[in-house]
């Protein structure tokens, strides 16, 4: 049984080749096409991935592009590892306070 295995183990300097003719890495673009043409088979389209607003949307039913506040559409610039939601809240309303504050002194 052991014989096998060993059968399948390469000689010293013998060259492993992974592909071969309309398969190799350097034909393949050319010729896998003219392949597939003269077998009449169509290529199929890569499937396209669902974003992270939809995958979201239909896991918890709330959308993550609304503004909690004030109910808008939100634009994505980048997330922030680390801060939670009440503390973002709590930093958006302090925020809100100070344009208020300043309006008013002006």
């Amino acid at each position: 049984m052991l014989w096998r295995y060993i059968s399948h183990i390469p000689s010293r300097h013998f060259k492993m080749v992974r592909y071969y003719g309309f398969l190799a890495n350097r034909k393949r673009r050319t010729w896998l096409p003219k392949v597939y043409d003269a077998l009449g088979m169509v290529v199929k389209a890569k499937p396209q991935k669902p974003g992270f607003a939809s995958l979201m949307k239909q896991f918890t039913n709330v959308d993550p592009y609304q503004c909690v506040l004030c109910g808008n559409r939100m634009v994505f610039n980048s997330a922030e590892a680390g801060i939670l939601a009440e503390r973002l809240l709590d930093m958006r309303r302090q925020q809100f306070a100070t344009e208020r504050w300043l309006r008013q002194a002006a």
